[in-house]
């Protein structure tokens, strides 16, 4: 298996002005390294697989509706929860 080397990676964040300053804070919180200076976009280094997953979580919690984020929890837990169900045993 090919090892990756995710230190060499920046994200650019073209987000709105408000959204932007609000996941750079929340990315500063987890130790993700960025930067975002007036005028500029937001750019994030990626350095692990799992802060890849906190970026991409911190924009969605961000930029999506509320109702489609329940939406897309219920989604989960009505497939966990058939999951369980199916492997029940009778």
């Amino acid at each position: 298996m090919k090892k990756v080397n995710y230190s060499n990676y920046l994200f650019v964040v073209n987000v709105a002005w408000g959204d932007r300053w609000q996941i750079y804070h929340r990315l500063t919180e987890l130790e993700i390294p960025c930067k975002c200076s007036t005028g500029e976009l937001l750019e994030v280094i990626v350095e692990t697989p799992t802060a890849a997953l906190q970026v991409w979580s911190v924009a969605r919690q961000q930029l999506v509706q509320r109702s489609q984020r329940i939406n897309w929890l219920e989604q989960c837990f009505n497939n966990k929860y058939q999951q369980v169900l199916e492997n029940l045993p009778y």
